[in-house]
């Protein structure tokens, strides 16, 4: 297949700024796709050459790319320099150049998605004494092959910015489109293997069949089922549950599954990172404890005051997160395996089964351990010993309560009221930035504010909902400014509906949790989300969160109605006491 099919997709993207749009031009390309291509146009189409839970970088940063380019081009460094700070752009800056290209290439045969593809993927394999140049050359040889807007996405692909405005979350419904099956099917069929590129050739292949025959392999992580707030408290949570629900306690730490085949035991995040090497202190503990030969369980990483005994706060763990000084971070930072949930042990696939039921294999298969655990439950329908049992979990050092409904299935990768978080603070939101504007006094030189947005559920884009300027400590106003200078952008991504004017905008990657007073309706002409936070404070990077899986704007028009209905019911109480004191008074 030529790649410039794929070039040409690309640039129709770009440009479509509807959903449906969008849609239609992918559907259009996987139906011209042959079934052999099919992973590799998908996940170029993602722009990356791997699954998301395979971790590798190309190791190509923009200085290498750009002499790549120049190589390509036959035009020095310093006028490729000049013409970046005009467009901003090395894709664009590769089109032009090529398009007036200097050295005319005899022979090139014409790019194909197969040759692209192998050579992207190859660059992190490139190691060694002289492997820059060796990267360089690969990328140049790519680009000499190619036409110009072919050159355009080879060096964003690289780069790994694409810039079309395809995230996975698109994939559903365009490939639902290209091969007549159901989205609901596409989309079960992806939270089982968290790879559009195989679902997309499943369902290319033999459709509804197809997808069918997609389930559970160790080694490729399942997106996790997650927890709905519990707005009512204790109340709601009894009558969601009908009356009764097992208990369990709420951590603060890393969200973790793990798979064990044999002696081998990978560790993979909610956003399908690999771990394993971070923490290898808990490779033979787990090796142990978990009794099956291959088995995929869920749980919740988290660290331990050495001093205390007791859990240490989020951020604390992610300091675990690193290549180098793993020995010295295992003794300053120990951290427990807290396991709740099984999804596979020996074969036998535990989704469909009741909570209940998976609970009762879990305590079989694990044999608990100093550093590997099953967490504690209550399964009550007792308000007062739920509260009990929240104080006891509290006085341990942790958030509150999980609420799970015992019938209940294992619904990978949604967000429903069968699994309910109880906290007595109020609940924050995970919201991605997209904007920055600069401080002022001892805040100049920093980003001093961030606009944040929820994703749409309908369109999948992302919708500004608040500002918010408070909750940063100096030391981050420094970091986060660097961290974001790196993923700044000269316009809005084509993915965020803003009318809010920013002095940086910003790729939609970094998620803030947000605390906040309450939910109002947005000022006309300000939030597109149409609902703003009062208040709004950072709490921290939620560096377990993909954009794709904020609050979206829907959850937070539910909290908003939840709100003005305690409101209203206040307010009645009020008046009716009023009218009582009115009545006591006549008398």
């Amino acid at each position: 297949m030529r790649y410039a099919v794929l070039a040409e997709a690309f640039e129709k993207l770009e440009k479509t700024p509807s959903y449906l749009g969008k849609n239609a031009v992918i559907a259009e390309l996987l139906k011209k796709t042959p079934v052999e291509e099919m992973e590799r146009v998908v996940l170029l189409l993602l722009g990356r050459t791997c699954p998301a839970y395979v971790s590798k970088e190309t190791g190509v940063g923009l200085q290498q790319l750009k002499k790549a380019v120049a190589k390509a081009s036959g035009y020095s460094s310093s006028e490729i320099d000049k013409l970046m700070k005009q467009i901003g752009d090395l894709g664009e800056v590769a089109r032009n150049l090529l398009e007036k290209k200097k050295q005319v290439t005899l022979f090139a045969e014409p790019l194909t998605v197969k040759k692209v593809f192998e050579n992207v993927k190859a660059l992190p394999e490139i190691t060694g004494e002289g492997s820059v140049d060796r990267k360089i050359a690969a990328i140049a040889e790519l680009l000499t092959s190619s036409t110009p807007l072919e050159a355009k996405y080879v060096t964003r692909t690289v780069l790994g910015d694409l810039r079309v405005g395809v995230a996975e979350g698109r994939l559903r419904d365009a490939i639902a489109s290209a091969f007549n099956v159901s989205p609901d099917s596409v989309e079960h069929a992806y939270m089982l293997t968290t790879d559009y590129a195989v679902v997309a050739k499943a369902a290319a292949a033999g459709r509804e069949r197809g997808l069918e025959k997609l389930g559970l392999s160790v080694g490729h992580p399942v997106n996790p089922m997650l927890a709905q707030r519990a707005e009512g408290g204790v109340d709601e949570v009894l009558k969601r549950m009908k009356g009764e629900a097992a208990f369990e306690i709420k951590l603060d730490g890393i969200r973790i599954q793990v798979h064990k085949d044999g002696e081998k035991i990978q560790l993979f995040t909610r956003r399908m990172e690999d771990y394993t090497s971070m923490f290898p202190d808990l490779i033979d503990p787990l090796r142990q404890t978990l009794k099956s030969k291959r088995a995929i369980v869920d749980g919740e990483l988290v660290a331990i005051d050495p001093r205390t005994g007791k859990p240490m706060p989020f951020q604390e763990v992610l300091k675990r997160r690193r290549k180098y000084g793993i020995k010295e971070a295992i003794e300053q930072i120990p951290v427990e395996m807290y396991l709740f949930d099984v999804l596979m042990s020996d074969g036998d696939a535990w989704l469909d089964e009741s909570y209940t039921k998976r609970r009762e294999v879990l305590e079989r298969i694990v044999k608990p351990s100093d550093k590997v655990i099953v967490v504690e439950q209550l399964v009550t329908g007792k308000r007062e010993e739920i509260q009990e049992f929240m104080s006891k979990v509290l006085a341990m050092g942790h958030e509150g309560l999980l609420a799970k409904d015992l019938g209940a299935n294992y619904r990978a990768g949604r967000r429903e009221f069968v699994w309910l978080k109880l906290k007595p603070t109020l609940e924050t939101l995970d919201l991605v930035v997209v904007g920055g504007l600069y401080g002022k006094g001892k805040r100049a030189g920093f980003f001093g504010s961030y606009l944040l947005a929820a994703r749409d559920e309908k369109s999948g884009c992302f919708l500004t909902v608040t500002k918010c300027g408070s909750g940063y400590t100096d030391e981050d106003l420094k970091e986060l400014t660097g961290l974001f200078k790196k993923i700044q952008l000269k316009k809005p991504h084509p993915d965020v509906g803003i009318e809010i004017e920013c002095d940086a905008y910003f790729s939609p990657r970094i998620v803030f949790e947000t605390s906040f007073e309450e939910v109002q309706i947005s000022p006309e002409l300000k939030h597109t989300g149409r609902y703003g936070l009062r208040f709004p404070r950072y709490v921290r990077i939620r560096e377990d969160r993909r954009a794709e899986e904020i609050n979206t704007v829907q959850e937070i028009a539910k909290i908003y109605e939840e709100q003005e209905k305690r409101k209203a019911k206040v307010h009645g109480r009020g008046l009716t006491q009023q009218r009582q004191k009115r009545k006591v008074e006549k008398r």
